[in-house]
């Protein structure tokens, strides 16, 4: 991963770690011959990823589907969720779809914890453009393994 700007910070390669993916994940399994095979990055308080969408996946011509957006915000924001050393699964996901996105364009994918309730956490998420701008974003409540609340 390449050095990167969110919102006003930017990251070097060498702020970041890389996090260990899930075996068997459509999203980030390398081994997954059918999946995503996203790579995910840490700096402590947040989960990173980017990724190029094929043509393959579009909805209208030339525009990523909307299913698939929502797959990479579920899953950067549950890596969020990770970076905390919580396995977390999605209770609920609202989406905003700020404008669309092509296919063949790189994304900057973003997933951080906003909040911990009694058994629960508000899990944030967005997507943006290499040009920084906000493309998708996300908020959610995630529930971790009750080893874990």
């Amino acid at each position: 991963m390449t050095e990167r700007v969110w919102a006003s910070r930017t990251l070097a390669a060498d702020e970041l770690r890389e996090m260990e993916p899930s075996a068997g994940c459509f999203v980030c399994d390398r081994d997954n011959s059918q999946g995503l095979g996203i790579r995910f990055y840490t700096d402590g308080q947040a989960a990173y990823g980017e990724y190029t969408p094929p043509q393959v996946y579009q909805g209208y011509d030339g525009v990523v589907h909307g299913g698939i957006l929502a797959t990479l915000l579920d899953e950067v924001m549950a890596k969020g969720l990770a970076v905390h050393g919580i396995d977390g699964v999605t209770g609920k996901l609202e989406i905003r779809f700020r404008k669309p996105v092509p296919t063949g364009v790189k994304l900057l994918l973003k997933g951080w914890v906003k909040s911990q309730r009694r058994a629960s956490f508000v899990v944030a998420g967005e997507i943006r453009g290499e040009n920084g701008e906000t493309m998708v974003e996300a908020e959610g409540i995630f529930f971790g393994k009750a080893s874990e609340r």
